[in-house]
């Protein structure tokens, strides 16, 4: 039986993270960690990008329980870099690890990072849910994982089902 993650920024920690329209986001350590473990099991091929992995509390919305940004070219700019991980948070600190390198595995996967021989640059872009590797997630591990995400985020916030089907990663 998998174990709860524990989440171990200290209380006060979390109060001094900047509180941003009623949401309170941070760079996780623990996040970026999952991250270079499912980068090095899968292959996953993110190029040279930088990528900032945020826990952002008490979510990013009650139907959004994660998300892979491109950065903007500000956020670029300002951060260095290239894409944005987020994960909700209070879902994330309910959610098993084996759930986590899951959902990590899922939002790298919408990385899509290619060298253009012509120009000598990567181009960086988010790659949509009918990306072939994605069906790879479902032929190894199923959709449990998923439906555990979907479950968490309806007990949290108490929704209905209709809402709960809607969660989305």
């Amino acid at each position: 039986m998998a174990q709860a993650n524990v989440f171990t920024l200290e209380p006060e920690k979390l109060t001094q993270a900047p509180d941003i329209q009623g949401k309170q986001l941070m760079e996780s350590p623990d996040l970026e960690k999952v991250a270079k473990q499912v980068i090095e099991e899968k292959s996953i091929n993110i190029g040279p990008a930088s990528v900032s992995y945020m826990l952002v509390y008490p979510n990013i919305s009650k139907q959004t329980a994660a998300k892979c940004m491109k950065a903007t070219k500000e956020t670029k700019f300002y951060s260095g870099h290239d894409f944005i991980i987020q994960v909700s948070g209070e879902m994330y600190d309910m959610l098993d690890d084996e759930t986590i390198y899951t959902l990590m595995w899922h939002e790298l996967l919408h990385i899509d990072a290619q060298f253009k021989a012509k120009t000598q640059e990567w181009k960086y872009s988010i790659r949509p849910h009918d990306y072939s590797d994605f069906y790879e997630i479902v032929d190894r591990v199923g959709v449990e994982w998923y439906k555990t995400i979907q479950a968490t985020v309806s007990s949290l916030y108490d929704l209905d089902p209709k809402q709960e089907s809607r969660v989305s990663v």
